[in-house]
């Protein structure tokens, strides 16, 4: 890896040049620390520790040239857990007053290591982490204290953030910086292994991190200087107005659109306009709001010569396809959804007697739900119940839910919890994870440790569904799956839940689609 890739501009100044040598020492020194550690679980390869030397040289350029990244992210700790370094750093300890000290390292190489190893899980205080960030912090600081340069890093974020584009551009690196690195090559990998440009684009905007469930935006809005109504646009990002808009006019720099789900206009600016749009044509794409304007976000795509049929049914898939996108910026649907699923809540509620009920396997399961749908088409307005046959071309009412085979086989325990506003979320292995949290971190099967850990980090089990199970059960069981030795107060739990579940802490909507 050269040092230039993931500089702004691919360069580095005369100054900055001696970082490449530091970084090859830094490299060399991981390698020869490794061989000091008392176990094999903090063991790299070359390139791993080839990466890590980059990753930790572009932290301390952060930290003593106050160029505010890490310091952003620290604020926001500050914010959710009362302490800096959750995990780390308890709310009432300090650190070391040196820039790069070793708390920062601990907290920084705990958090890449699950990046760098996704199925590893180690304890935050593990002795030879603590070991290795005494040790990098010395070599650091020792370089860093006597390298006076001028950060082109420092210079870049710096410049102007009048035009959306030029926020872009500085969130693109960021997305590829010391901090979201490792992030965006794993969300990558996981999506299709094409860092193509809506690949790129959805990281950006939407991922949350294992940086306390933190995005890109998030740590960007930060770290610029800018007023706090760019910050909240900023911040909104995550919420890309997505769908198919009809140009109305284009007059470059600008160019007005509608959207044809909710017939929202907007006024778009965009750097280069060139031939691309033209009036009357038909755009799928994303829009984000910067200082009361509207920019393009990842890619368009243009249509020409699309017959009114053929939008009707552009408008009709697209929101039964993508509800929660469309929700995004059709309030009074979105408002229906909510009331339809404030309603679905209710019913489940009142039928099973609570928002959790288990089940001993995915049959009993299946044929639970089945019931509870056969008593809501007899009791549903028959104009609903033929909407509903008609959507999905059925002679009669019968539940469209269908289950994976692994679901229906499972003889292991399933948990159905009514996530309120949003939907019913189902957790296989229920009896492990159950029998787990009993035994208060003491004695746990493998297989009860295996789902402990699956459930926490799952992205599609919600914090609440999980507070239900550690009121009843009790958090020994989870602080010993994570290794956490100091649980004299909550924040290593809250801190697991926005690390693993970050997106459950941003605006959400109902699952369901409506039929019209």
């Amino acid at each position: 890896m050269a040092f230039y890739d993931h500089r702004p501009n691919k360069r580095l100044g005369r100054s900055e040049r001696p970082l490449i040598k530091m970084t090859k020492d830094l490299t060399s020194f991981l390698h020869k620390s490794q061989r000091s550690l008392a176990h094999d679980t903090l063991h790299l390869s070359s390139r791993q520790r080839s990466i890590l030397a980059h990753i930790l040289m572009e932290f301390a350029e952060d930290l003593y040239q106050d160029i505010g990244i890490w310091k952003s992210l620290e604020e926001y700790n500050l914010d959710f857990f009362g302490t800096p370094l959750p995990c780390v750093l308890q709310p009432d300890e300090t650190m070391d007053d040196e820039p790069v000290n070793p708390a920062r390292i601990q907290f920084l190489l705990w958090t890449l290591y699950t990046e760098l190893e996704p199925e590893l899980t180690f304890s935050p205080n593990h002795q030879d982490l603590q070991r290795l960030a005494v040790w990098i912090a010395e070599f650091l600081s020792e370089r860093f204290t006597r390298l006076p340069f001028e950060s082109g890093v420092k210079t870049f974020l710096a410049t102007s953030n009048q035009y959306g584009w030029e926020v872009k551009r500085k969130l693109i690196w960021l997305g590829h910086s010391y901090l979201f690195r490792l992030n965006c090559e794993n969300y990558v990998r996981a999506h299709g292994g094409k860092a193509d440009v809506p690949t790129i684009d959805d990281f950006l905007c939407q991922e949350t991190t294992s940086w306390s469930g933190l995005g890109v935006i998030d740590i960007l809005a930060s770290t610029l200087d800018m007023t706090e109504s760019q910050r909240r646009d900023l911040r909104s990002w995550y919420e890309r107005h997505t769908g198919y808009f009809r140009v109305l006019s284009v007059h470059e720099p600008l160019m007005d659109v509608q959207n044809l789900l909710n017939e929202q206009s907007y006024t778009i600016r965009a750097d280069h306009l060139d031939d691309t749009f033209h009036v009357d044509q038909l755009v799928f794409g994303s829009l984000v709001p910067w200082d009361n304007e509207w920019y393009w976000s990842g890619m368009q795509y243009t249509y020409d010569d699309v017959s009114d049929e053929a939008i009707q049914q552009v408008k009709q898939d697209f929101s039964q396809r993508s509800p929660q996108i469309v929700y995004r910026y059709c309030d009074e649907l979105a408002e229906t959804a909510r009331d339809m699923t404030r309603k679905d809540y209710q019913e489940f509620v009142d039928y099973f007697g609570d928002d959790l009920v288990t089940f001993p396997d995915g049959y009993t399961m299946a044929a639970a739900m089945k019931k509870l749908y056969e008593q809501r088409f007899r009791t549903a307005p028959k104009e609903a119940v033929d909407a509903f046959l008609k959507k999905h071309n059925l002679s009669k009412p019968e539940s469209n839910m269908s289950y994976s085979p692994d679901l229906l086989e499972s003889d292991n325990g399933i948990g159905l919890y009514f996530y309120p506003g949003e939907g019913i979320e189902i957790m296989n292995r229920f009896d492990d994870v159950v029998n787990g949290l009993k035994k208060k971190g003491t004695d746990l099967t493998e297989e009860e440790w295996e789902s402990i850990k699956g459930v926490m980090r799952s992205e599609a089990i919600c914090p609440q569904f999980m507070m239900k199970l550690i009121q009843e059960y009790g958090d020994e069981s989870i602080a010993s799956t994570f290794f956490i030795r100091d649980m004299s107060d909550k924040v290593y739990l809250e801190y697991l839940f926005r690390r693993y579940k970050g997106h459950f802490y941003r605006n959400r909507y109902p699952a369901l689609s409506i039929v019209e």
